[in-house]
């Protein structure tokens, strides 16, 4: 069974949770802490496989923090007062942790591997507008520990092929997971503070995705994003056609005030 640690002081939150029937969704009940110290010191103590947080935003923060460089791969569930939603929040967890725990392959996959598996597949959707709203980014954000922060400008470019082009269709013959996982290859870095993405998404769209991280200051103006993404991304299309004979270009770029604005209930 799965271990839980509920990290709170809200009453409301800690009666919604034991309300839940744990076996029954394949998890113990919860150990409970009720600041980020307790929580810390729990996690130093005891096994979990998965933290629950609602603690005021100050420790909220720094509880994140340290589980960024201690815990990095340890799921954070947002911890809501409503029994029903704290339900379909376990349920959730519950779809991550078989994820990360399951052996289906030969290769000795760790439960890092898994997560950044789990972690492309998201940003996937999000950036195929598939993620609801801004407080799921969020949300999922944590659930999948990403790195990226999602309160601050990013920058959206996507890439276009030739018209008529039948390099998916003719050349390559290894389908669009294949070919996502090239371009990730090339474009895949952190660049003046910026994390840059890349997606292979229906309908042949190549989407890429330049983001700060968590705690890292950006070395250039958020003005000038858009000319750091452009001419890394320039250089990796001549990488591109050498290596794999793709010809790529630049056909749209735009900056968003955060990640959130990726949300399906959001225009671009």
């Amino acid at each position: 069974m799965y271990k839980l640690l509920l990290a709170t002081n809200d009453q409301a939150v800690r009666d919604a949770f034991a309300a839940i029937a744990w076996e029954n969704m394949g998890f113990k009940q919860p150990r409970l802490a009720a600041s980020a110290q307790e929580a810390l010191e729990s996690l130093r103590a005891y096994h979990a496989d998965a933290i629950a947080v609602a603690l005021p935003a100050e420790e909220d923060a720094a509880l994140i923090e340290a589980l960024l460089s201690a815990y990095p791969d340890l799921p954070v569930v947002a911890a809501p007062a409503r029994r029903g939603e704290a339900e379909g929040y376990v349920l959730e967890l519950r779809r991550l942790l078989l994820r990360l725990n399951a052996d289906i392959s030969n290769d000795d996959y760790t439960i890092a591997d898994q997560m950044m598996v789990c972690r492309h597949e998201f940003f996937r959707a999000l950036m195929d507008r598939r993620i609801p709203t801004g407080k799921d980014v969020e949300r999922l954000l944590r659930l999948v520990r990403s790195k990226m922060d999602p309160h601050r400008p990013c920058v959206v470019a996507e890439l276009t092929m030739p018209v008529g082009s039948d390099f998916l269709k003719g050349r390559w013959h290894y389908g669009p997971e294949r070919l996502e996982m090239a371009l990730r290859n090339i474009f895949g870095v952190e660049v003046a503070g910026l994390r840059i993405l890349s997606c292979v998404l229906p309908g042949e769209r190549i989407v890429l995705l330049g983001c700060p991280m968590l705690h890292h200051q950006l070395e250039t103006a958020e003005n000038s994003m858009t000319g750091v993404v452009s001419s890394h991304v320039q250089d990796c299309i001549d990488h591109v056609d050498e290596y794999l004979g793709i010809d790529l270009s630049i056909s749209a770029m735009h900056v968003l005030p955060a990640l959130t604005a990726m949300a399906r209930d959001k225009a671009i």
